[in-house]
């Protein structure tokens, strides 16, 4: 059996000059702020890698105390143009988990559309806009009122007022899926006008960076295929969200010794830990917060911190 061993575990998305940029209301950590809170954990913690994460459960061996693990999320170019460069010049190897299907398709999932919707107008604009589509299409997808989609999902979270919750639960989750992509799609060539695969590909890593990165010694972890909500979906469409992740990570060289799977929205149930388990998969981080305690009971949910939960 192995040790009781916790550690500190990171997550992060959107790492740039936010405030310089072309969408300076998107909601990340602006590049000086995440190079300040690098050197915050330098003087206050020990990095470890995600192998020695790993080793510590299935080889038995212990972490140092006050262990940190930083993990990007997404797959966005930031993580190569400025977080690579500063964690190689340290030698600190972090975790980077990509969904796979932006990447190959030259696609921009609609959770990142409505980042960058939210970030081009104002919450009361879109949830008017959102409300007259769902009244346009009440009868032909059999929807309830506007308003009662609002009472139920506008329930403020730890960063985001009700109101975001609302659009960001209605447009990925709560409408039948053809439709919350037609909303979508609306909305992000109305308020952000770009062309969709030209956008794609200056947001999202491609293979030949992951593959430096990778050489490097960072490490390549699966955020699914679609970044659907893991739970929600059919076992057939959950294998297959697993094997496609896989198959791409294989182009990058990932060990598939260590195989570690990040939650899209950090969502899972037993069935999604029982398919990973299946195929190979040796871990699960979460969005849940806390330390990561690496216990056999715990080790398909493994906690992580926000870069807000530390200064910056």
């Amino acid at each position: 059996m192995s040790k009781m061993n916790e550690c500190k575990i990171v997550m992060y998305h959107y790492v740039r000059p936010i405030k310089n940029s072309k969408y300076p209301n998107i909601k990340g950590l602006e590049l000086h702020g995440f190079q300040r809170q690098i050197e915050f954990f330098k003087k206050n913690f020990h990095f470890i890698n995600m192998g020695e994460l790993l080793a510590s459960f299935y080889s038995n061996t212990d972490i140092p105390k006050n262990s940190i693990l930083l993990t990007f999320d997404d797959g966005f170019k930031d993580h190569f143009s400025y977080v690579f460069p500063i964690l190689k010049k340290l030698n600190i190897q972090a975790c980077f988990f990509p969904p796979s299907k932006p990447i190959e398709e030259f696609s921009v999932l609609d959770v990142h559309k409505i980042n960058y919707i939210l970030s081009t107008t104002s919450q009361d604009e879109l949830i008017e806009e959102i409300f007259q589509l769902i009244r346009g299409n009440k009868d032909k997808f059999a929807l309830k009122n506007p308003e009662d989609y609002f009472n139920q999902l506008a329930i403020p979270s730890r960063f985001d007022t009700k109101e975001a919750v609302f659009i960001k639960r209605i447009l990925q989750r709560e409408l039948p899926k053809e439709l919350r992509e037609d909303i979508t799609n609306k909305l992000f060539i109305k308020f952000v006008q770009e062309n969709e695969t030209e956008f794609s590909k200056q947001l999202y890593l491609s293979i030949s960076e992951m593959k430096e990165m990778t050489e490097a010694g960072m490490y390549f972890g699966s955020h699914s295929y679609s970044h659907e909500w893991l739970s929600y979906v059919d076992t057939a469409s959950l294998k297959d969200e697993i094997k496609r992740s896989m198959d791409f990570l294989k182009k990058v060289n990932t060990d598939s010794q260590e195989l570690v799977m990040c939650y899209p929205y950090g969502n899972y149930n037993e069935n999604v830990i029982k398919q990973l388990t299946e195929t190979g998969f040796k871990a699960a981080v979460t969005t849940e917060v806390g330390n990561a305690v690496i216990t056999k009971e715990n080790l398909f949910k493994l906690k992580r911190f926000d870069t807000n939960d530390f200064p910056q």
